[in-house]
């Protein structure tokens, strides 16, 4: 890396407030006037590059994914999904926890805010938006089930009453009982899940229900109560039911777990 060659891409006006702070020969910390949203400055790193002459990688020597794991874990397969899409969509690597991005001479200054703006959006992955929040939840419980009870033949959507066009998230099975698992977020779905148990109870039908919740709490008094009274069982977080439906499906049964 050419440190005379980047200093001077630097001085441009474009990149006023930008300097270099060298911590060790061939590796140089970049000073730039570019945040987090709790006013801490974006660590970035300049060193030599692979790709060789005119070439400079950018990095940051793991600090991004060390700041988000304060707040957030990239714990399940739809969350790692969401942070490989982040590094796809902006250009940037990740070398064991490191992130770093190859950039040409020519377009240095394009490529530390590209590098920048990757860091701020993974550090802002539990600030996603309410959709993506859903579709992780869902798909996490989705996960679970196909991969951690498999010992109760999880089937998906399955519709208990044919007449009946709401069907179960997941139905398990253990020694001839059935289990109807349904995720709930939001008010909405609280209200046609307990709809649904009411007519499955109405039709006589023999299971026990488990109803996992994204958050519990932040359900209105009525639909709380209202699925209380037709639930047979009710997880506040989809922790909850990771950590204790193996236990809970036998013993419901009457099987020692």
């Amino acid at each position: 890396m050419d440190i005379n060659s980047v200093r001077e891409s630097l001085s441009k006006s474009r990149t006023a407030g930008f300097d270099l702070y060298e911590r060790r020969p061939g590796n140089h910390q970049l000073i730039l006037p570019i945040h987090h949203e709790d006013g801490d400055m974006v660590e970035i790193y300049l060193q030599d590059s692979p790709k060789g002459d005119g070439f400079v990688r950018i990095c940051d020597y793991g600090l991004t994914l060390m700041r988000l794991s304060y707040t957030y874990d990239i714990s399940t397969p739809t969350r790692q999904q969401i942070f490989d899409s982040i590094l796809i969509n902006n250009g940037v690597g990740n070398e064991e926890g490191n992130l770093y991005l190859d950039a040409h001479m020519d377009r240095l200054y394009e490529s530390i805010l590209q590098f920048a703006g990757c860091a701020q959006k993974v550090c802002n992955m539990r600030f996603w938006t309410r959709e993506v929040t859903r579709s992780a939840f869902y798909n996490d419980l989705a996960e679970y089930v196909k991969l951690e009870l498999t010992d109760f033949t999880p089937v998906a959507n399955q519709f208990p009453l044919p007449d009946y066009p709401v069907s179960v998230d997941w139905s398990l099975r253990l020694d001839s009982w059935n289990f109807y698992v349904f995720g709930v977020r939001g008010n909405d779905k609280a209200k046609v899940v307990a709809l649904a148990l009411l007519e499955f109870q109405k039709a006589d039908l023999l299971f026990t229900s488990l109803v996992v919740h994204e958050d519990m709490e932040a359900l209105g008094r009525k639909e709380h109560i209202f699925l209380t009274r037709n639930a047979d069982k009710q997880y506040p977080g989809l922790e909850d039911f990771q950590k204790s439906s193996t236990r809970d499906i036998p013993r419901l049964v009457g099987v020692p777990a």
